[in-house]
């Protein structure tokens, strides 16, 4: 299981996050859905932080999640449980992989002349990657 679908599926176990936005309005990369609420995921180009002679590693790679919401308190109420979902979390990988920490790094918010209302919350995973991977 790649970093991205792990996300997906962690997303998609948290019945506190799909409550407020379910799985299948997230997406991986970019989107442009007439219809929101909707949310999308974008990694970023990482960096290998160390590789052990046995040809494990560990990665950095930042990621971000992008909310679009027409109505501010509901998509700001989507971007805390984003954060209370991820933030601070490790989890395995089905590759042998596992995400030691990932932790927030930002967040941004912004009014577009439309009225819709865009989030950006910033992740830095560290990803261990066994040898072979």
């Amino acid at each position: 299981m790649k970093l991205e679908q792990a996300i997906h599926a962690r997303w998609a176990a948290s019945a506190a996050l799909c409550a407020l936005l379910p799985a299948e309005r997230f997406t991986t990369g970019t989107a442009h859905a007439a219809n929101r609420p909707y949310a999308t995921l974008v990694r970023k180009r990482g960096r290998t932080l160390c590789r052990t002679h046995a040809g494990d590693a560990l990665d950095e790679i930042p990621l971000e999640i992008h909310l679009w919401h027409d109505a501010f308190d509901a998509g700001q109420a989507i971007a805390h449980e984003v954060t209370a979902t991820f933030d601070r979390s490790g989890f395995p990988l089905s590759d042998g992989g596992r995400v030691m920490h990932m932790r927030r790094a930002g967040e941004s918010v912004v009014e577009h002349p439309d009225g819709v209302w865009q989030w950006t919350l910033a992740f830095s995973v560290r990803v261990h990657l066994p040898s072979g991977h």
